[in-house]
């Protein structure tokens, strides 16, 4: 009896550590922002079970602006984080101890979006009353914008404020124009009745990437593999979402709450497929990102953004985590 005993100890000893041995591994994503549709990805890459694959335990957590999103993973209280790489770039150039480890939507998209069809280019906003978001990634790039087209922030009536509060400032007539990403705000406002103007940053003079994955430092030393587990099943949700874009909707409605008619999200989602490679990044595997573009972008944040401290584009981002 004593050896039955023994045995079904062993048995469940062995069972428990083999249970421990194939843990998932936990990890919080924090995200750019409340939702929104360029998040589909990862949150099909969860609802699908493709973090499960991969032995990962995924818990998303909706974003304050990408600002804020990068210093949380600086300070590692979120480890991995989902943030536009233009501010990711400033806050590299900082001293926040981040790497930028994937380049998804790399054709940025921030832009001036006017309601006021007089204004055909940069020079028209002047005197101007433009809603802006500090935490967010327009805000920190509205002043290469301005200051590459010869103004300064003095030269328009800046109002800081959040992102609802821009776009419902724009249709009551109280803006002019916000800064923003122009396949989210545009079509609202036409919906709206609006007769839209819209100037791409990226068209005046402001190279700017996209949307991509951020990781603490440290914890991108001690875990290198969990961060290319959890790369390679966002890219597998990012594949299934452009290859199944109403079921992807319908999920990210699903978990969202969102109301916006999903004609609308699947509009973000073909603006995000036809964005996802620049000229030097085209026919590279999805989220690879080119040293030509951070530094032509990193180039242009020095001399007419707010960079302080650039460095070396190497000292940004980093391809190695990415499967072939």
């Amino acid at each position: 009896m004593t050896r039955f005993k023994h045995a079904g100890a062993a048995l469940l000893a062995l069972s428990l550590m083999s249970s421990t041995a194939y843990a998932a591994d936990s990890i919080r994503l924090r995200l750019d922002w409340s939702w929104w549709a360029g998040q589909t990805p990862m949150i099909l890459a969860k609802e699908k079970g493709f973090y499960d694959e991969v032995d990962l335990d995924v818990e998303i957590a909706q974003g304050q602006g990408s600002k804020t999103t990068t210093m949380v993973v600086g300070e590692n209280a979120d480890p991995i984080g989902h943030a536009n790489l233009s501010t990711v770039a400033q806050s590299v150039s900082a001293g926040v101890p981040i790497t930028a480890v994937a380049g998804w939507w790399q054709q940025g998209p921030i832009a001036l979006v006017c309601a006021d069809p007089a204004i055909k280019s940069p020079a028209d906003v002047k005197g101007k009353r433009i809603g802006s978001t500090p935490t967010g990634s327009d805000g920190q790039i509205l002043p290469a914008f301005l200051k590459a087209n010869g103004l300064e922030t003095t030269d328009i009536s800046l109002v800081n404020m959040p992102g609802d509060a821009k776009f419902a400032g724009i249709v009551s007539g109280r803006l002019d124009c916000i800064s923003g990403d122009d396949y989210f705000y545009g079509p609202q406002l036409k919906a709206q009745g609006k007769d839209v103007q819209i100037l791409k940053y990226a068209d005046w003079g402001v190279t700017n990437l996209g949307f991509g994955i951020v990781v603490n430092d440290d914890y991108l030393a001690k875990n290198p593999d969990i961060v290319k587990r959890f790369l390679a099943a966002t890219r597998k949700g990012m594949e299934y979402t452009f290859a199944h874009k109403d079921e992807a909707v319908e999920i990210f409605l699903k978990v969202s709450g969102n109301t916006q008619p999903a004609e609308f999200h699947r509009s973000v989602l073909d603006a995000y497929e036809a964005s996802l490679h620049t000229k030097a990044s085209a026919g590279k595997p999805l989220g690879w990102m080119a040293e030509s573009d951070w530094e032509s972008m990193n180039e242009t944040l020095a001399q007419f953004g707010s960079m302080l401290g650039k460095k070396e584009a190497s000292a940004y981002f980093s391809n190695d985590f990415l499967a072939e």
